[in-house]
């Protein structure tokens, strides 16, 4: 599958770790954006890494965290689909599931 993969994180240890996390499974569009490929197994591998980080950072620094640092996946395609549905995930206290009736790629 194809994702884009954005986060919003407030410690700079725990974002520094998901950077680096991301990087090696995919390339940096913009600042806070991934691009990445995966199967199912390595998708389900990443959202139990970035949750492990998320979970730290909220232990190690419960002031700083607000339950607003979040990781979203927005999942383009998948192999075998011949369309863009444009269904989202994501994990942390500030992601909102948010569902498209309509998708449009520009």
């Amino acid at each position: 599958m194809y994702l884009s993969i954005s986060y919003d994180i407030t410690n700079t240890k725990a974002r520094n770790r998901v950077v680096k996390l991301l990087e090696s499974y995919g390339f940096r569009v913009q600042k806070s954006v991934f691009e990445v490929q995966l199967n199912d197994r390595q998708f389900k591998i990443l959202k139990k890494q970035l949750k492990k980080i998320l979970d730290w950072a909220k232990k190690q620094y419960p002031d700083e965290h607000e339950n607003i640092d979040s990781v979203k996946f927005y999942i383009l395609s998948k192999v075998g689909e011949g369309n863009l549905d444009g269904r989202v995930d994501g994990i942390g206290d500030g992601y909102e599931k948010i569902y498209f009736e309509e998708f449009m790629i520009i």
